[in-house]
């Protein structure tokens, strides 16, 4: 049986790698305060799907959206000097024991804010059915002709 992962414990995975890999930054993963202070993260879940693979198997896709602010005046240096980390940090995220790949990584700089876009996928199953085999009496005559 497939561990069981949520959309909460993928968001609190993602949360807790960047906290290991920068333990003095501020990581916002609910809203964003109106006076944070730079440098910060602010983890935003894009999009989550289901899709159905075989019998009881299901794909689950869920895409991040890793703001950074930066706090330098070489917005655009700062901001792609911590995309290389990222890559490396969201590469492999451990939840509840598993690792989990990050795919489909890249970034952009827009409006001085990096955006670090990045998947995880993984399978889920639903709960087997047992269907429980019961006892049938049969009963025959035979004729004789």
């Amino acid at each position: 049986m497939l561990p069981e992962v949520t959309v909460n414990s993928i968001r609190d995975g993602v949360i807790l790698a960047l906290s290991n890999f920068f333990p003095t930054m501020d990581i916002f993963g609910e809203y964003i305060e109106q006076d944070f202070n730079a440098p910060c993260f602010y983890v935003k879940l894009l999009t989550t799907s289901h899709d159905h693979e075989l019998d009881r198997r299901y794909k689950r896709s869920n895409s991040f959206d890793v703001h950074f602010f930066p706090a330098g005046a070489d917005y655009n240096r700062e901001a792609h000097s911590m995309a290389e980390n990222l890559y490396v940090a969201l590469a492999k995220v451990n939840i509840d024991g598993a690792i989990y790949k990050g795919t489909k990584m890249n970034h952009e700089i827009v409006d001085n804010v990096l955006h670090f876009f990045v998947d995880f996928n993984f399978l889920v199953s639903t709960p087997k059915n047992e269907i429980k085999m019961q006892t049938l009496k049969q009963e025959g005559n035979v004729k004789n002709g």
